[in-house]
């Protein structure tokens, strides 16, 4: 087993050749957000995007293209934390945490490594989305360049149009789920809303037994 130290994000090289899918160490960056604690961390490529947080939402850049020597390219601070980070594209990450009491969204643009931005952010009147819990309550539909988030007040669908963050549709009743199919949304909860994603007329419910 490995034995590792707080404070360093590792690389793990992991065996899968190997019945048991052995591991070990590939490298390590060391003294890394000291006295912050990682939230979130997500590898696109040959680089690395981690989060932590303390008082402030550092978000990092790492360069992963040499495993066992990592380095930090680039840095943002920024209130608040994101818990869960999704990859729109190879440059706009979607980071999806908290600021303050409320649900944050922020929309990073990291086509520059060693300067990433936050180029949009919007505040739910949310003080919780299961988005911080699971990747599974989160659905990103490329297609449209729409997702869809739940909240303890409802189901929220959010455009990312022109690299900007626009609450095209919400629902006040249960959302705990969604799905699409072609051009067609649909949020589950206590019952299913069907909403044509072209035009976000409702098209068609159902209530499910509960």
């Amino acid at each position: 087993s490995l034995r590792l130290k707080r404070h360093a994000p590792y690389v793990i090289r992991s065996d899968q050749s190997s019945p048991q899918s052995e591991q070990s160490l590939a490298g390590s960056i060391k003294d890394f957000g000291k006295e912050e604690r990682i939230y979130s961390v997500r590898f696109i490529g040959d680089k690395g995007y981690i989060v932590t947080f303390r008082e402030t939402d550092p978000f990092f850049v790492i360069d992963l293209s040499d495993p066992e020597n990592p380095e930090i390219k680039g840095e943002l601070k920024i209130p608040g934390y994101s818990s869960y980070l999704h990859p729109i594209n190879d440059d706009l990450i979607l980071g999806i945490g908290k600021e303050d009491r409320n649900v944050k969204i922020s929309l990073f643009d990291v086509s520059n490594p060693e300067k990433p931005k936050e180029i949009d952010k919007y505040e739910l009147d949310e003080y919780w989305s299961d988005v911080l819990n699971t990747h599974h309550a989160f659905l990103l539909d490329s297609k449209h360049e729409i997702f869809f988030l739940p909240g303890g007040k409802g189901g929220y669908v959010f455009s990312y149009e022109n690299e900007e963050l626009k609450l095209e549709n919400a629902v006040s009743t249960s959302a705990i789920r969604a799905i699409y199919i072609e051009d067609y949304l649909y949020i589950i909860g206590n019952e299913v809303i069907v909403f044509d994603e072209n035009t976000w007329e409702k098209v068609n419910e159902l209530e499910l037994n509960t």
